[in-house]
């Protein structure tokens, strides 16, 4: 999911964007919310993004 809206590595959203972006790729679903925030802090803890101090997630790897 989270390779689907940080497609290249440098790409930068602010949290609130990356949140409704993947909140959106799972529009249908009754725990869209849920999973969208366990996978922005799993690719934060995996190493694949990193959020900043000003609010924005970038893609490291």
């Amino acid at each position: 999911m989270i390779l689907t809206v940080f497609k290249n590595v440098g790409d930068r959203l602010s949290v609130a964007d990356a949140y409704q972006k993947l909140i959106s790729l799972l529009a249908n679903d009754l725990y869209a919310r849920n999973k969208a925030s366990g996978s922005l802090g799993g690719a934060v803890n995996g190493g694949t993004i990193f959020l900043d101090n000003n609010g924005y997630y970038e893609r490291i790897r």
